[in-house]
């Protein structure tokens, strides 16, 4: 059969942490009908992972600069992470469910480190393409449109400013328990932002063709409808 059909496309959506690119992301694919995958939920279980093998060390963000690439490839290849990736991204370590263990500051701050070994880039990237390949997915992640699929049929970058993003982080971590300061969560964010930026391997940036969305006064709600507006279009225009 020819002509314009509905097609299944590959939608990528990155951006600095706080941004709103979870939220966008899970409400996106749902209003779709689409798989959302949170590429940052697989860095972060691998890290969850190491910290859980290297002990304190690790936490603070010491052990991964003393691995070499062949020991990392050793520690991915005995590694047993599972992922299931529906509303929710879930993660599985030795077939315990993980997920809620994965979101503390501290494991993503090793998350961003460690992401920068090209063996775990590597592992993870490979991974990526093959859940992805057939389309009718929504990948979140810092370099899902620059690296992992950059002939993606639609990249967004979702921005905001730094103080906003540090508040909804600090409100994020309050919701769960989690006690902090926003001064902290603001450096931790500032530091992170630097981190993966400045890396050489896969580093945070807006690619070329990608459409900017600064967040910053805007509710996810709407930020989805611009979204969708923009996918709708697309839709139309990529023949099957």
């Amino acid at each position: 059969m020819s002509g314009k059909l509905k097609a299944r496309l590959i939608i990528t959506i990155d951006g600095p942490s706080g941004a709103g690119k979870s939220t966008v992301a899970k409400m996106l694919a749902s209003a779709l009908n689409y798989k959302y995958i949170d590429t940052g939920a697989m860095y972060r279980g691998v890290a969850y992972a190491y910290m859980k093998q290297h002990g304190a060390k690790s936490k603070e963000n010491k052990a991964w600069s003393s691995d070499n690439e062949k020991s990392l490839k050793g520690f991915l290849k005995k590694l047993s992470l599972r992922f299931e990736f529906s509303k929710d991204a879930k993660v599985y370590l030795d077939g315990e469910d993980i997920s809620n263990y994965i979101r503390d500051q501290k494991v993503s701050m090793l998350a961003s480190y460690l992401s920068q070994k090209r063996s775990v880039r590597e592992y993870f990237t490979n991974m990526q393409k093959e859940i992805g390949r057939g389309g009718g997915v929504v990948l979140e992640g810092r370099d899902t449109g620059s690296v992992v699929f950059p002939d993606a049929h639609i990249k967004f970058y979702l921005d905001a400013k730094l103080e906003e993003r540090a508040k909804r982080r600090y409100l994020e971590l309050s919701s769960k328990g989690v006690n902090s300061e926003l001064l902290r969560v603001k450096e931790e964010i500032f530091k992170r932002d630097k981190v993966d930026s400045e890396r050489d391997i896969s580093p945070l940036v807006m690619p070329e063709d990608a459409i900017y969305i600064d967040t910053t006064e805007i509710d996810a709600v709407s930020v989805v409808e611009k979204l969708l507006n923009i996918v709708r279009s697309k839709e139309l225009e990529v023949k099957i």
